[in-house]
């Protein structure tokens, strides 16, 4: 926070009781931890366990009182910050890789966010899809609903700057490519798939019935093909979104 203060009395004698300092102590008390807060609502500002209420006045944050959340009560570590919902796990990712403070973090991963530009969507890790962000070099993983930020990460590798611009054109362009050849095999599968297990129904009804040896062994040969086929064609997906997430990385790293 940069804005002018105005801590009112109440909330001088609010953090007075609640830390147990002289009361001219608390003015200073309150500055020096709200600047270092995060917002987590349009009027609450949070550091540590400490809720700063405010009102906004013009150009200045009036601190109308000061409140500490009872350890005791279960709540989401997760932080929303207008609107846009910073999960728990980018917030340990941001301490854990780019030494941010945590009572920072949220914040930084913010105005991060508010920085960056999609550079891939439709990203999937195991059982998540999304889309990456990134701004000065720093990735940022973004659910589907490009409101929820999951994970931030960077990688080591840099392009010298003369190449830079060069390589990022055709690395954007290898993206362009897989989005086209991923978003293809997404519009087929179903109907593939549809084809394929209805076939696969249609021979296993027939190896219920019928008792010959050899046309059971025809049909079971055949169904399964049949299952082959269906995996690989999840699989052939699967291999080409995990490649766009590996160029993706390499464009963030440019």
């Amino acid at each position: 926070m940069n804005e002018k203060l105005r801590i009112t009395p109440k909330a001088q004698a609010d953090v007075a009781a609640l830390v147990g300092i002289e009361l001219n102590r608390a003015h200073s008390w309150i500055n020096e931890r709200i600047r270092k807060s995060v917002q987590v609502t349009e009027t609450t500002y949070q550091y540590g366990d400490y809720l700063f209420l405010t009102e906004h006045t013009g150009y200045r944050v009036k601190v109308t009182g000061v409140t500490r959340q009872e350890n005791d009560i279960k709540r989401s570590a997760d932080v929303v910050i207008n609107g846009i919902t910073i999960k728990e796990h980018a917030i340990d990712r941001a301490v854990q890789r780019f030494r941010i403070p945590r009572e920072q973090a949220a914040q930084w991963i913010y105005e991060r966010f508010l920085e960056s530009e999609v550079v891939a969507e439709n990203i999937r890790s195991y059982t998540n899809e999304g889309h990456t962000y990134a701004a000065r070099g720093v990735a940022i993983g973004v659910g589907t609903d490009r409101k929820t930020i999951r994970t931030v990460y960077y990688n080591t590798k840099r392009f010298p700057p003369v190449v830079s611009d060069k390589v990022r054109d055709v690395v954007a362009k290898e993206i362009r490519k897989l989005d086209r050849r991923i978003n293809a095999i997404k519009r087929a599968l179903p109907l593939q798939k549809a084809a394929l297990e209805f076939e696969r129904a249609e021979r296993k009804l027939a190896l219920m019935s019928t008792r010959s040896v050899a046309k059971r062994m025809a049909l079971q040969a055949r169904i399964n093909a049949l299952d082959t086929y269906i995996n690989e064609i999840d699989e052939e997906l699967a291999q080409l979104i995990e490649k766009k997430k590996r160029v993706a990385n390499a464009y963030i790293a440019i």
